[in-house]
C-alpha cells in the first residue's frame, strides 16, 4: 500500500517549501494528537539536509526521532524515513513540489506499509491523517 495525496496552494514553490520545512512546528497538528508524545507533545522539526532529522521534542525536553532526511532539494522535494515504535520496519514520506499556474501543487507519498501486519494494518489510519495535516499546512502556506 502506498498512501497519495495532493493538494494546491496559492503561493510559489519557494514560498510552500520554506513553509512546509521550516515552519513545520507552526502549522503540524500536535496537540490534535499527531504525535508520539501525546500529551508531551510540543514542537516538531525537519533538519534541512540529508542525513538531518525528522523529529519531536517534548514539554520535558526529550526528543523522539521519527526518521531520517533522505532528499533535501529545495525547493522541489524533502523526503524521509517515518518509523512509530510499534512498526517492524520504516516507511519513506516524499514530498514533491511543483509550480503550477501561480500557485504550487504539493504531491505527498508515503510508501513501505506492507513491510509487517502492524504496519498494514495502521495505514489506513495514516491515510486519513494526511489528509487532516495537508489541511493544516494549506491553511499556514496559504497565509504565509
Amino acid at each position: 500500500m502506498t498512501i497519495r495525496k495532493a493538494i494546491r496552494v496559492e503561493r510559489s514553490p519557494e514560498v510552500v517549501f520554506r513553509v512546509f520545512t521550516e515552519e513545520i512546528g507552526k502549522w503540524w497538528p500536535l496537540k490534535e494528537g499527531f504525535s508520539f508524545g501525546g500529551e508531551k507533545a510540543k514542537d516538531i522539526f525537519i533538519e534541512g539536509r540529508v542525513g538531518g532529522r525528522f523529529f519531536e521534542r517534548f514539554t520535558d525536553g526529550t526528543e523522539f526521532e521519527v526518521g531520517r532526511i533522505t532528499a533535501f532539494q529545495p525547493p522541489h522535494v524533502v523526503a524521509w524515513t517515518w518509523k512509530a515504535p510499534e512498526w517492524e520496519a520504516p516507511t519513506q514520506v516524499e514530498v514533491r513540489f511543483a509550480a503550477e499556474g501561480n500557485g504550487t501543487r504539493v504531491e505527498v507519498e508515503h510508501r513501505g506499509w506492507d513491510a509487517g501486519p502492524i504496519m498494514q494494518k495502521q495505514g489506513q489510519g495514516y491515510s486519513d491523517g494526511w489528509g487532516i495535516i495537508l489541511e493544516r499546512f494549506t491553511a499556514r502556506a496559504d497565509a504565509a
